[in-house]
């Protein structure tokens, strides 16, 4: 059951994260970005190990590149612009931020 909750927190702040990072720049990235990691880090403080925190990120990472890869029309919701760009780097530091500081 922490497996699965770890899954779906994942996905839920990354799908939330590349909704937002185009709202109002830069204040929709900021917040995706505090969200991403203050959720990561909610998830290894709830359940109390760092193994939550992989299956968590992993599940950011893979909705993540999901949502920057050309769908079946062409489009991409993550776009190679600053912003895109930002929010990999930055999202990725957040991540392994939020992974690294003890459970």
């Amino acid at each position: 059951m922490k497996t699965l909750l770890s899954i779906t927190v994942g996905a839920l702040v990354s799908a939330a994260a590349v909704f937002l990072h185009l709202l109002l720049p830069p204040y929709g990235l900021i917040i995706a970005i505090l969200g991403t990691f203050t959720s990561i880090w909610v998830v290894g403080r709830r359940f109390g190990k760092r193994r939550f925190k992989f299956i968590a990120s992993f599940s950011w990472v893979v909705i993540f590149s999901k949502a920057a890869s050309p769908g079946s029309g062409g489009e991409l919701l993550v776009q190679g612009d600053n912003l895109g760009s930002a929010l990999m780097f930055l999202g990725f530091a957040a991540i392994v931020a939020a992974t690294a500081m003890p459970a």
